[in-house]
């Protein structure tokens, strides 16, 4: 549904686990996405408002706390299709 306007790339820094200095372990790779700048007011993961500087849209299942282009993402909504399954990702980064 979104790929046909995912005509950029991002690279997507995974976290994978957590080290002995509570500090997380990526793995890399490259997504296809759209990119959108902009400040808008969110609501993150713990429920507090705040400004996301900027949102990514994407087929890859992206979380809270990796990164995108270097940039942490701090909230993801999950858009569905009509028949119910995970469709893309609408991710918020700061």
């Amino acid at each position: 549904m979104i790929s046909a306007y995912a005509n950029q790339t991002a690279i997507w820094r995974k976290v994978t686990s957590i080290n002995e200095y509570n500090e997380p372990t990526y793995a890399t790779s490259n997504i296809k996405c759209r990119k959108e700048t902009g400040f808008k007011m969110i609501r993150n993961a713990q429920g507090q408002e705040t400004v996301s500087s900027a949102t990514v849209f994407t087929e890859a299942a992206v979380e809270v706390n990796d990164l995108l282009d270097g940039k942490v993402v701090i909230a993801v909504d999950v858009e569905t299709t009509f028949s119910g399954s995970a469709g893309f990702r609408e991710c918020y980064l700061i």
